[in-house]
């Protein structure tokens, strides 16, 4: 009797899943924030396995909800609406993954050393920017973290290639005193 029980709350539940998607589909955002609030805590914790980190993962699962929404009609099957932003939040976290690791190893920002101390220098780096002045941190994370061209930025920004050059160099070194300020070692920079 119990089994039957949970059989049909299981129907009931996926049928009512597969009409949220539907709608969403459909344009409906309060559907799709009502499968968001369902995958929400699920979501999070398939990031956090790969990222390790409850904050990027957090931002990871937005990102994914993000994703999803804009990718929604691509759905084949509303049935599979979880598998699929699973699916999708492994990508992006992936993807967070790979621009931490391009990031940290980017050769134009300090080189993190392949030793204990790859945290520390991560938590410097961190540090170091999140002290620098908004339009400074702004042009090294579309440069470095996006991988923006100069010519991508100057689109971006509405300012010339040779002014973004300038703008760089300039955040570059202010995140430079900023490391060394924090004791990073002048011999890494």
């Amino acid at each position: 009797m119990c089994h039957l029980l949970e059989v049909g709350l299981r129907h009931v539940q996926d049928k009512l899943e597969r009409k949220l998607v539907e709608q969403a589909v459909g344009g409906d955002i309060d559907s799709f924030g009502e499968l968001c609030r369902r995958y929400y805590a699920a979501t999070v914790a398939i990031a956090y396995s790969i990222l390790s980190d409850h904050q990027l993962a957090e931002d990871a699962a937005q990102e994914s909800f993000a994703r999803a929404l804009v990718g929604l009609r691509s759905l084949k099957q509303e049935s599979r609406f979880a598998p699929w932003l699973a699916a999708v939040c492994r990508n992006v976290s992936k993807d967070m993954v790979a621009a931490k690791t391009k990031r940290i190893r980017g050769e134009h920002l300090p080189q993190v050393s392949q030793d204990n101390n790859c945290d520390e220098d991560i938590r410097m780096l961190r540090r170091a920017m999140g002290r620098l002045p908004a339009p400074a941190r702004e042009l090294i994370v579309l440069r470095y973290y996006n991988n923006l061209s100069y010519q991508e930025i100057s689109s971006v920004l509405g300012v010339s290639k040779a002014t973004i050059n300038g703008r760089l160099t300039r955040a570059k070194r202010k995140l430079a005193k900023c490391l060394r300020q924090d004791g990073f070692l002048e011999s890494r920079l």
